[in-house]
């Protein structure tokens, strides 16, 4: 399954916007070429704009007639406009609509196609609550299965945090939610935590062992060879990863390689219980989303997460969110969504439509996609201007102070 298209009306900061999303079934045309990691969609705007919305968005339409018994209390879903105390159904202030279409493949157990989804979010009074309001709910019956492999899907908030190895219960997680729901919960929820790879990965060393070596191997394309390499041993109940001929353990890793490992490891997890049997993990078709995908990572990593993340895994639709023009700039524009402002302190999602592969971090931020008039601070930048508009005037003692200026920082 992949999200085509998402159609929100009245959702937060969004009061009506509809956009379309870049997956590899999607038909290239004019308008919309296809970029060459047809898999990734990155979403940007200020803090405040509505990323995260976005995310929750396609986690609740992606639940399909399974939302309202999902266990997701929504809490300030639908959008109230300024001055506005009217209760009444009429008014747009005590609903919020979610549609979109989906496109599904045979692991669906759907035909091939576009499958469309409708969740309504009604209040009354200070409650919210989830509905399936679509007419038609027969192709999602298999959503209300949790050993189904159709309809995946897998979200990670900002908030993500590994669960520690001593306190990690599968089964227990089972009987308490809807397995389907727990996939999404951290987009919710600040304080879900995730599946850690000690707690499930060891038993598929003696039961699936085909499926152990996939995950290592996936584990390592994804890190790259410059970063610390899984190596499947266990020291005192906790896996080791090398670099160098230096063994660290998962918990005295780097809050960078825990944060990054601990979601890529939760992730492995829910596509080895819902990969289709005879299938490889590669194999598996579905959703991922992740906020602040470039969360405690270093400049130099930000270039080629979401390469490398397209490449492991292709058939998957990324669905990321990031502040770093580094990311940015290993994309192409079709990957990328703005959260554009409007009146009123309202968001719409768009596409800017100007080639941003390959520049540097300060032609980015430049740029539409970020839309700042300067990468330096504040005083700096008058200053500059001042010897610039003294130059102009013929000022050649000016123009030597700007020459300097321009190439040092300030001294205070």
């Amino acid at each position: 399954m992949y999200l085509d298209t998402l159609n929100i009306t009245n959702f937060r900061t969004f009061r009506k916007a509809e956009i379309q999303l870049s997956h590899w079934e999607r038909v290239d045309d004019s308008n919309f070429p296809t970029p060459k990691l047809p898999n990734i969609n990155l979403l940007l705007g200020n803090n405040g704009g509505g990323k995260t919305t976005f995310l929750k968005a396609i986690a609740l339409a992606a639940l399909g007639p399974a939302v309202s018994d999902a266990g997701i209390y929504p809490y300030r879903l639908i959008r109230r406009e300024p001055n506005t105390n009217d209760e009444s159904p009429d008014n747009p202030d005590t609903y919020a609509r979610i549609r979109s279409t989906f496109c599904t493949h045979d692991q669906d157990n759907a035909p091939y196609g576009l499958v469309e989804s409708e969740v309504t979010v009604s209040r009354k009074g200070d409650l919210e609550q989830l509905r399936w309001t679509h007419a038609d709910d027969k192709l999602w019956y298999p959503i209300f299965s949790s050993k189904s492999d159709a309809f995946f899907i897998v979200g990670y908030g900002a908030s993500r945090r590994v669960e520690p190895r001593d306190q990690s219960n599968i089964s227990g997680r089972a009987r308490n939610s809807f397995q389907r729901a727990q996939r999404i919960q951290s987009l919710f929820e600040e304080d879900y935590s995730l599946l850690p790879l000690s707690a499930w990965l060891p038993q598929y060393k003696s039961e699936n062992p085909g499926r152990y070596v996939q995950v290592v191997n996936l584990i390592n394309t994804i890190m790259g060879k410059d970063h610390y390499q899984f190596t499947g041993e266990i020291e005192q109940g906790e896996y080791i990863f090398e670099r160098r001929g230096l063994q660290i353990p998962f918990p005295a890793l780097s809050d960078g390689y825990r944060a990054f490992l601990g979601w890529v490891g939760d992730l492995l997890y829910h596509v080895c219980i819902t990969c289709p049997s005879g299938k490889k993990l590669v194999d598996n078709h579905g959703i991922v989303m992740v906020d602040e995908i470039d969360l405690h990572i270093h400049p130099k990593w930000q270039f080629q997460i979401l390469p490398r993340l397209s490449r492991a895994l292709p058939n998957i639709q990324f669905i990321v969110t990031s502040h770093s023009p580094l990311v940015v700039g290993s994309l192409e524009w079709m990957n990328i969504i703005v959260m554009s402002p409007e009146r009123g302190q309202a968001f719409r999602p768009k596409r800017v439509e100007a080639p941003v592969h390959g520049l540097d971090a300060d032609q980015i931020l430049l740029t539409e996609f970020f839309g700042m008039g300067s990468t330096r601070v504040k005083a700096k930048q008058t200053e500059l201007e001042k010897l610039t508009e003294s130059a102009r005037e013929g000022n050649h003692d000016a123009a030597k102070q700007l020459l300097r200026a321009m190439t040092k920082g300030m001294e205070k």
